[in-house]
């Protein structure tokens, strides 16, 4: 972890940081020695306006008659959380205990730390079985709210994964704090809504384990439809069976320098195998809900990103011409540094109606 340069000569940078997913980069420079030298996969990139850092993992290089240019992409360092299996399967209630604990146990060499939990008290009844570390928080942050990002120390060259939550900005009246998303105020350009039922679902049929009569189901709904407005959906979770497996670090490596463990079988008591089958059915659920899309021009326009909202945020939005009122999430944001200036695309996801 050692600064080798600045890059130079570059036309573009994309720098995309997400909430509750890894970000990416893209940068297109012209050929130099000394970006030929820097822009290697496996070096990483650090944005001094981020306190993230990304990994370079792709190179295309194009020669024309007139010049060359080097087209580099790379992941936030979040991805690498994906090279990472969860042995066995986990059980999480406190969510972010539950991301730090998965973490924690698989990090098998991994150069990122763990950070300090902030106590959190979101909550789920859901079973993480085998699968990437990165599928497992993306599972635990949707269902809850909560984000997570690996951190960049650019002094120490540390990094390390860190759990947050957005900040509530809907009913925010603190005197440093003001503005929200709206076309009269400016800040919304360009709007287009879309929304749809195609996929709706609003009741979940969960059948797992078992077979015939014996095998259990439940019925898990959003509030209490009837009649037409009944939306049922089948959801086979027969992979969730009353007993599972855990898997014990021994703290021996094999031949190979493999950590070992040690295997046994646990079972759910009756009360904790129903709210897993439960949480499945929310989880798929939130798969099949109305689709609601804003697709905007988020101006830096009396609401500004960094002094009034953040990534993972929650903001007010005002769209009266479209009879929308509601708050939505900073679920991603994207710095764009070109020649012609700089642009921040922000993404509103996650919406929440209120009162006109």
């Amino acid at each position: 972890m050692q600064r080798v340069g600045q890059i130079q000569n570059d036309d573009s940078v994309q720098w995309l940081e997400s909430y509750q997913y890894p970000g990416e980069v893209k940068i297109v420079a012209h050929v130099t020695p000394e970006n030929l030298a820097m822009l290697i996969a496996g070096n990483r990139i650090h944005n001094s306006e981020s306190d993230t850092v990304a990994r370079i993992s792709n190179l295309d290089i194009e020669r024309t008659e007139s010049e060359e240019i080097i087209t580099v992409r790379a992941d936030l360092t979040t991805e690498l959380l994906s090279d990472r299996v969860v042995m066995g399967t986990v059980n999480a209630k406190n969510v972010e205990q539950g991301m730090y604990t998965i973490y924690n146990q698989n990090v098998r060499g991994m150069p990122i730390a763990a950070g300090s939990a902030h106590g959190y008290t979101e909550t789920v009844d859901t079973e993480i079985t085998w699968n990437s570390v990165l599928d497992a928080l993306v599972t635990l942050a949707e269902s809850s709210g909560l984000g997570f990002k690996v951190l960049f120390d650019p002094e120490t060259g540390e990094e390390t994964l860190k759990v947050y939550k957005g900040v509530d900005r809907a009913d925010d009246t603190s005197d440093d704090y003001v503005g929200y998303f709206g076309t009269d105020v400016g800040s919304v350009e360009k709007v287009t809504v879309t929304s749809g039922t195609t996929d709706y679902k609003n009741v979940a049929v969960v059948a797992g384990a078992g077979e015939g009569a014996a095998r259990t189901v439940r019925i898990v709904s959003l509030g209490n439809p009837t009649g037409e407005n009944r939306r049922e959906l089948y959801v086979d979770a027969r992979d969730l069976q009353r007993e599972y497996q855990k898997a014990t670090p021994t703290g021996q490596v094999d031949a190979n320098g493999n950590p070992t463990y040690n295997y046994s079988t646990q079972k759910y008591t009756e009360p904790e195998y129903l709210a897993v089958l439960d949480q499945r059915g929310r989880d798929k659920l939130a798969e099949c809900l109305i689709t609601f899309t804003i697709t905007c021009t988020i101006a830096q326009n009396n609401i500004f990103y960094g002094v009034d909202y953040d990534l993972g945020d929650r903001v007010p939005v005002k769209l009266p011409e479209y009879g929308i009122f509601a708050t939505a999430r900073i679920s991603s944001v994207t710095k764009i540094y070109e020649k012609d200036g700089n642009t921040i695309v922000a993404v509103l996801s996650d919406f929440e109606w209120k009162e006109a």
